[in-house]
């Protein structure tokens, strides 16, 4: 009996930390708002859950590594929330009225990536934080895509250009 109680209290060996040789983008948690101090609305308060939420966390760093194929080693990524309060402008402008109440139950999350003189950034607003997140970073990765299948293009374009002239100047 006592050497079955010795096995179980015995603690298992930890597994090996994973190492990652592909770039991973520095991550940067963060809050842009010039109202912080006067409002427990908006930004501050998704900034909170994300500081103080372990899933909300977790959450962004799966997603931040989704655009590990578009990144250097050198890319820092930085998720902002945002007052979603200054949106009111933008829904009167697309003819939906949105009252300061509804705003303010939205997470406003926006999603950059910055390379030495280069950003791109893209931002979304929901009521539930996940689902801000992920349509942040569903809006970037479209927009990363659509510059990748430019460059491929442009790329095979040039190349098809070089080829005709090779051609021609064989005849």
């Amino acid at each position: 009996m006592s050497a079955a109680k010795a096995r179980k209290s015995t603690p298992r060996p930890l597994p090996p930390k994973k190492t990652y040789k592909k770039a991973h983008p520095k991550t940067q948690l963060r809050v842009v708002d010039s109202n912080l101090g006067k409002s427990r609305n908006g930004a501050h308060r998704t900034e909170e859950i994300i500081q103080s939420n372990p899933d909300v966390k977790s959450f962004i760093y799966q997603q931040i590594a989704e655009f590990q194929p578009f990144v250097t080693p050198t890319t820092v990524a930085a998720v902002v929330a945002k007052d979603p309060l200054k949106l009111a402008m933008d829904f009167e402008v697309s003819g939906a009225r949105k009252n300061k109440l509804d705003l303010s139950r939205l997470h406003r999350i926006s999603i950059h990536l910055r390379d030495q003189d280069s950003q791109i950034y893209e931002e979304a607003s929901h009521e539930n934080i996940f689902e801000a997140i992920r349509l942040a970073k569903v809006k970037l990765l479209g927009r990363l895509v659509e510059i990748q299948d430019q460059v491929i293009s442009k790329e095979e374009r040039i190349e098809e250009i070089h080829q005709v002239l090779q051609n021609n100047q064989k005849h």
